[in-house]
């Protein structure tokens, strides 16, 4: 017992003093979502041959099926043709990140790290505190929204708009990973993720609040509460959860986008909807097969794969031309809109109003720096 003791004092001593600077604190709260969608995409590159090989044959069958079942099952966009994205790059995805989002909670190193960030976030009308949502938001944007209820009044809606807007959650992370190393641009991925780090920033410093008051004396009474050792048995009880939740509620919500996607394509509705948003993708620099993506991501973040990857994850539906409209496309089917079922989330914790004013006020933002990053590309890639 006294050995326990005298190690949680070292450990606790330790992390308080490296989590004390910002930097060390930012890059301890930003490992997780880096972490697992380099560990997910080391597991998906060495399975995804196989997998692919051994698909082959069983898609041949299922497209030589009496139609619409051959599209709601295999095709560009059924459920068969897209299940190997969903296992291959999303569940090692999601229990990874929940496997070490447990253990910061468990031993403390999130109310360490939120407590050295508060100051730093402050102007940007969030407090350290909530950095804690936004990160676990990666996991997924619901229970992230959810979780803002303990934020203070004055920086609630905007922890919700980061969230929101930039909370790459367990799903779409894997999607985009999925995308650009079906691409042969898998470098994109951290490139990605500090875009959207950057206009989140802008995003909520544009439409934030005024704070009333700096937040960082209240978190430390808590900071010495848990054990810097963890109970590894707690974590694998939250893993398993994540893993229950994405069986029972990912899964099906992925299967009903592919029917949809299938059923879209077999009925020509699909042509018709990417000929009608066409002239909208031309402002951001895109074909008009991109509008299809920004739909799905619009449902759920991983329904943006389900638009831009093909079922034997040999490359992307669509034909992009340079490196620009690829990450362009990406970037705005992401934070066009919140996932349905974040929007609904965010409607029953902050009403009607609140939500409606999120989604304009977000869309108009994505739009905005889609047509930056478009633009600015397509210039790049004429020097």
């Amino acid at each position: 017992m006294e050995h326990t003791l005298a190690k949680n004092l070292i450990l606790d001593r330790f992390v308080n003093k490296l989590l004390a600077y910002p930097l060390a604190a930012l890059t301890t709260l930003l490992a997780p979502p880096i972490i697992a969608v380099l560990l997910a995409n080391t597991i998906a590159d060495n399975l995804n041959a196989t997998v692919s090989h051994a698909m082959g044959p069983i898609l041949g069958q299922i497209n030589s099926l009496p139609q619409p079942i051959n599209y709601i099952l295999g095709e560009n966009y059924g459920i068969i043709s897209m299940l190997p994205f969903l296992f291959l790059y999303a569940l090692p995805t999601v229990l990874i990140f929940s496997a070490i989002f447990s253990f910061y909670t468990k031993t403390g190193i999130l109310n360490r790290a939120s407590n050295s960030l508060n100051n730093l976030f402050i102007p940007f009308g969030v407090g350290g505190h909530d950095i804690i949502r936004v990160i676990m938001g990666f996991g997924c944007n619901v229970p992230a929204v959810i979780a803002t209820r303990s934020c203070s009044v004055c920086t609630r809606g905007n922890c919700i708009s980061a969230i929101s807007f930039g909370s790459a959650c367990s799903y779409q992370l894997p999607a985009t990973l999925a995308i650009f190393s079906a691409a042969g641009k898998t470098w994109l991925t951290p490139f990605y993720l500090l875009v959207l780090a950057a206009t989140t920033l802008i995003y909520i410093k544009s439409s934030k609040s005024v704070l009333t008051q700096q937040r960082g004396e209240s978190y430390k009474a808590t900071l010495r509460q848990n054990p810097m050792i963890p109970n590894w048995n707690t974590i694998f009880r939250e893993v398993s959860v994540s893993f229950n939740e994405f069986i029972n509620v990912a899964l099906p919500v992925f299967i009903i986008i592919c029917v949809i996607a299938g059923l879209l394509q077999y009925s020509g509705w699909l042509t018709q909807l990417t000929g009608a948003l066409g002239p909208f993708m031309s402002l951001f620099k895109l074909p008009p097969e991109a509008a299809l993506a920004i739909v799905l991501g619009s449902i759920r973040k991983d329904g943006l794969a389900v638009g831009l990857l093909n079922g034997d994850m040999s490359g992307t539906k669509l034909w992009i031309g340079t490196t620009g409209e690829l990450f362009t496309s990406v970037y705005l089917a992401s934070v066009f809109l919140p996932c349905l079922i974040t929007l609904l989330a965010i409607w029953r914790e902050m009403k009607i109003k609140f939500a409606v004013k999120l989604v304009i006020r977000q869309s108009s933002f994505a739009i905005v720096f889609s047509i930056i990053i478009g633009w600015v590309s397509h210039f790049i890639s004429k020097i």
